[in-house]
């Protein structure tokens, strides 16, 4: 299969699923659903991921990846247009359940085609390119809520078209079978006996990156914006996220990485607090939602290769399978804690939240900076730039993600110890 073909079909599935996601908090505010509700929802499908990431093996197994790629698509296309059906909290959370399931499955399926692909000389573009659609995608799903109402019903069915165009170019270029992803999972109490920052940082880090993706448009509705100024504070957080990734992973590459983390953190916790801070009529939101996005969305990527800086070589493609166990436990929490928060002390609650978050990440870092040396800077795995939601094969690096930038300048054979077994959603 060509990689350009699983490229277009995952653009297809990112801008589809970008458009729901920023289409439902719109839609429930007119219907009169309370941040609570909506956070419910939210929380269900990341829930819906993490069930879907752990049982999708058995269907590849049996029915192979094309078929289940297809049957996966089309189930999350179809649970577009139920939610256009029926519009009720609780049916909405049993069908985002089913659409986060959906996601983490095709997430398996083209990470595993995408490892199939990749060579030495490709695969740092091929992660960076897919990391880029991943986020572009999202952006432009969630403009596109201003080619119509929110409260009809063609808004519904073009992401659910969109959805179901992604199964064309996957089916109709597809050639062979790759091989599935290792079901070795490194125990959560393990790697936290190893390198407890990574655990606490992947937990917090994860939690703030699912209330920034899924909670944005929730925290617009209720701050009053437009439909317009909602797409465009939310689609600035998703474009933020791609913009620092390698500027600051270079960073944590070439400088003590608990130094840079802690450095990351501070300025996002700060944004965060100005947020908080901004009335909603201001367009400077707009513009700390976009900053605030360039620093959080990095953190995930540096807290992995801290924690592989830790993790023995051989034991880093079992520990990726932790890292998106750890990611997904903070995903499903956030969305609730995030609508409660709102619910108690108003929509500023939303950046006043993510505030105290990193503020306990910043912490708890430096508390453990302190009894604990960190590993010198020429012993430090290389960054990735990888997000909460990203699959396990993602956080794989002896597979097939090595640094981006290695591709582009031919230093594979300069660094062998780059494909020896090692190091996200999953969103």
């Amino acid at each position: 299969m060509g990689v350009w073909a699983l490229f277009l079909g995952f653009a297809f599935l990112q801008v589809g699923h970008g458009l729901q996601r920023i289409l439902l908090p719109i839609r429930a505010e007119s219907e009169g659903f309370g941040a609570t509700a909506m956070g419910l929802v939210m929380a269900s499908h990341f829930a819906g991921y993490l069930v879907g990431a752990k049982g999708i093996m058995r269907a590849l197994s049996s029915v192979g990846h094309v078929r289940t790629f297809a049957a996966l698509a089309s189930l999350a296309s179809t649970a577009v247009l139920v939610n256009a059906v029926v519009v009720m909290p609780l049916s909405w959370a049993a069908v985002y359940f089913i659409s986060g399931f959906c996601s983490a499955g095709i997430f398996v399926v083209l990470e595993s085609w995408l490892n199939d692909r990749a060579t030495n000389e490709n695969r740092g573009r091929i992660l960076s390119m897919y990391m880029v659609i991943m986020m572009g995608g999202t952006a432009v799903g969630q403009l596109l809520i201003n080619v119509g109402a929110p409260t009809g019903f063609e808004l519904f069915v073009l992401s659910s078209v969109l959805i179901s165009a992604a199964v064309l170019p996957v089916t109709m270029s597809a050639s062979t079978t790759p091989t599935l992803p290792s079901p070795e999972s490194m125990p959560i109490r393990e790697i936290y006996r190893t390198v407890p920052s990574a655990v606490v940082g992947l937990f917090l880090c994860s939690f703030v990156q699912a209330a920034a993706s899924s909670m944005g448009a929730v925290f617009g509705t209720e701050m009053g914006m437009s439909t317009q100024r909602i797409a465009l504070f939310t689609s600035a957080g998703v474009i933020g996220a791609v913009l620092l990734q390698m500027p600051l992973g270079n960073l944590s590459d070439r400088y003590p990485r608990r130094v840079v983390i802690l450095a990351v953190a501070i300025t996002s916790c700060g944004l965060a607090a100005i947020g908080g801070l901004l009335p909603g009529s201001s367009i400077l939101l707009v513009v700390v939602n976009l900053l605030f996005g360039a620093f959080v969305f990095p953190l995930y990527g540096q807290l992995v290769a801290l924690g592989n800086d830790w993790i023995p070589p051989e034991r880093r493609q079992a520990a990726a399978a932790g890292f998106v166990m750890i990611s997904s436990l903070g995903c499903i929490t956030s969305p609730m804690v995030i609508a409660m928060s709102m619910s108690v002390f108003g929509p500023a609650g939303y950046f006043w939240t993510h505030a105290a978050v990193l503020a306990i990440l910043v912490a708890y870092l430096s508390y453990r900076s302190r009894v604990r040396e960190a590993v010198p800077v020429e012993r430090q795995s290389p960054f990735k730039p990888i997000l909460a939601r990203s699959g396990s094969i993602a956080h794989t690096v002896g597979r097939w993600v090595m640094h981006p930038l290695a591709g582009w300048h031919r230093q594979d054979d300069d660094h062998p110890d780059l494909y020896e077994h090692g190091d996200e959603m999953y969103s």
